[in-house]
């Protein structure tokens, strides 16, 4: 009797269907969890402009303009004491955000914020900056 040396082709086709099985599943999964994450960022994003909107309001008894947009940075920043006057917050920088995120704009219409994202599939946010209220 001949000793085996190796896998049958039968064998070999069952585990590379296996595979893919397992893949079919996983893969999904993985880009609906990456989604998940990119969305969190932007609700995250929105409560820390909220923050720096409502420094800046009671200041000022305005909202600060916001218009970022996709892939660069975003910086809004706030001078509590406003040393120079002036409020172009070019000193005194007290309370300051800065981020870039690749999937999201962030605009101010009013005294709402909107997330709006460029990749079809993620969800579109809003926040009150008055009441905190979101569409989450």
């Amino acid at each position: 009797m001949r000793k085996r040396k190796g896998f049958t082709l039968m064998e070999l086709i069952i585990v590379v269907i296996i595979i893919a099985i397992l893949a079919a599943i996983g893969i999904p999964q993985f880009f609906k969890a990456a989604g998940k994450a990119k969305e969190g960022a932007a609700k995250s994003n929105l409560g820390h402009i909220r923050k720096i909107q409502l420094a800046y309001e009671s200041l000022t008894g305005a909202w600060l303009a916001v218009g970022c947009t996709r892939g660069n940075p975003c910086r809004l920043q706030v001078d509590v004491d406003n040393l120079d006057g002036d409020n172009n917050h070019s000193t005194g920088v007290d309370v300051q955000i800065a981020f870039t995120d690749v999937e999201y704009s962030y605009t101010r219409s009013g005294n709402v914020i909107t997330a709006t994202p460029g990749t079809v599939g993620l969800g579109t946010f809003t926040m009150d900056l008055a009441t905190g209220a979101t569409n989450w």
